[in-house]
């Protein structure tokens, strides 16, 4: 195999899996997040370190993710049902990055469908610790409130379930990672598109 060769197979080879090595960094810092979140201390969730440049990336998730999910509170609020109220807020930040996924698959977005998995792998693993925290209630809530508006209390505590918070959290977890793994392998699934020029002839 010659140079040539050689560049011409590089070259093709980054064009197909150029989103995916980029994504890479974000994944392994935000799974070494979680990772030191639920085996260290919980406050690993709000309180980490990622390196220049991810911690930009991150800073403008984490806050779109959180946008999302207060608006959730208040769009779910509406139907009048506490638990749903309670519920929207990481239902919302789950369904939104969902409903662009759905939006890059029917229209063959394969770029957009991997950050599509990104986002909600990453959505899943930030609601995660939420769940996981769900007795001890030491994660800070927004707008300084009390232990007794941490939502994954009230849903855990609604459904007697209190005791399997960090079981849950750890299910998420498996999600968001299979999510990441969808992320990194959709280019398999691409479809190679040739042009061909027809000359036809009507006579």
């Amino acid at each position: 195999m010659n140079s040539d060769q050689i560049k011409e197979q590089t070259i093709a080879f980054l064009k197909k899996w150029w989103a995916s090595l980029l994504m890479l960094p974000f994944m392994f810092y935000s799974l070494h997040q979680i990772y030191w979140a639920l085996n260290y201390n919980i406050f690993f969730a709000v309180n980490y370190s990622y390196p220049f440049p991810l911690d930009i990336v991150y800073l403008f998730v984490d806050t779109f993710l959180l946008i999302v999910h207060e608006a959730g509170h208040t769009f779910f609020g509406l139907l009048g049902f506490r638990f749903l109220t309670i519920l929207g807020g990481s239902l919302l930040q789950i369904l939104l990055p969902l409903l662009i996924l759905g939006f890059c698959w029917i229209n063959r977005k394969y770029i957009g469908l991997q950050f599509s998995y990104l986002l909600l792998g990453f959505s899943w693993l930030d609601v995660a610790t939420y769940a996981a925290d769900g007795s001890a209630r030491q994660l800070p809530l927004i707008g300084g409130l009390g232990k007794e508006s941490h939502d994954w209390y009230n849903l855990l505590f609604r459904m007697d379930a209190l005791e399997y918070d960090f079981t849950i959290g750890i299910a998420f977890i498996v999600i968001g990672i299979l999510c990441y793994i969808m992320a990194l392998y959709i280019p398999l699934f691409y479809q190679k598109h040739e042009r061909v020029d027809l000359e036809l002839s009507l006579d």
